[in-house]
């Protein structure tokens, strides 16, 4: 089953960024790394599937559907 977000949500898959990126292992950071999985239909920005991006890690929502995890953050409050 395929879970998509709606409107201007974006689906995001965290992962930990190589090469010393960012470091995340600090609590204070609250920025997160990732993969695009899925786009809204109303999504505005560049961004599109594939793409890594830097994120709040307090933007955002998770959904869990038959014990798996659904991330997803809005493009207006997750950059």
């Amino acid at each position: 089953m395929n879970i998509l977000p709606l409107g201007r949500n974006i689906q995001i898959k965290p992962e930990e960024p190589k090469a010393g990126v960012l470091n995340t292992g600090m609590k204070s950071a609250a920025v997160e790394y990732g993969e695009v999985l899925a786009l809204g239909s109303e999504v505005k920005t560049k961004v599109k599937v594939g793409d890594k991006l830097f994120f709040k890690s307090w933007a955002v929502d998770i959904i869990t559907h038959q014990d798996q995890e659904f991330k997803f953050i809005n493009e207006e409050t997750g950059g």
